[in-house]
């Protein structure tokens, strides 16, 4: 009788023991699962990606800043008659649809940087393919802002990249973007306006360094 209820006893706290164990690695997994710091920890920081086998050459125009970046930017004042410095951002470059087009995210100020309002920060993804048939790039420009999504299209060299805007924007411009002077370390982006597609006047700068390896 006592060997069966010291049987009994240590069937019962084998089952208890299994039971909580079973529970607290559930629960843990669920933690894991919903956690974001967890997630982040797990999947790590920044991932590149790579171009993808017999993707176009042309993909290495934009491909070859791959990387993140912190950037200074500065506009041009209403009179046209000064720069003004802007605020910096952190402007992420990656590869997208399995190494066939890249996405890159743009974030104004950096979250590193606190602002009072944080409906205020600008935060933009770029989506860019390009189409071999017309030789040419397709690319999305979407904030959560956005009353729709801004399209262009653009023409590339290993030295330049100029994006069009299709239409007109709301002040009635033609808005042509062009990136320059992609050297090892950093690169430059400018803005213009036009209203007759020949004259062209600069607005805005944005001046980049590599941060990749901070």
């Amino acid at each position: 009788m006592i060997i069966r209820k010291v049987c009994t006893g240590f069937l019962i706290f084998t089952l208890a023991v299994a039971t909580f164990t079973s529970h607290a690695n559930s629960k843990e997994s669920q933690t894991a699962d919903h956690n974001p710091l967890a997630m982040k920890a797990e999947y790590g920081g920044f991932t590149p990606g790579s171009i993808a086998n017999g993707a176009p050459a042309q993909l290495m125009h934009w491909g070859q800043i791959v990387g993140q970046w912190r950037c200074d930017s500065e506009s041009l004042s209403r009179d046209g008659t000064r720069w003004i410095a802007g605020p910096s951002s952190d402007w992420d470059f990656r590869w997208a649809f399995d190494g066939w087009g890249l996405q890159d995210n743009y974030t104004s100020p950096p979250k590193s940087e606190a602002i009072a309002d944080e409906s205020l920060r600008v935060r933009g993804i770029n989506l860019r393919v390009y189409n071999p048939k017309e030789e040419n790039w397709v690319l999305t420009w979407l904030t959560p802002g956005s009353a729709k999504p801004g399209t262009y299209t653009a023409l590339s060299t290993q030295d330049k990249i100029v994006m069009l805007q299709d239409g007109r924007d709301a002040r009635g411009n033609l808005n042509r973007i062009t990136f320059f002077d992609m050297t090892t370390g950093k690169f430059e982006w400018k803005k213009e306006w036009s209203q007759d597609g020949d004259n062209w006047l600069e607005v805005s700068r944005i001046h980049c360094s590599s941060s990749s390896g901070d």
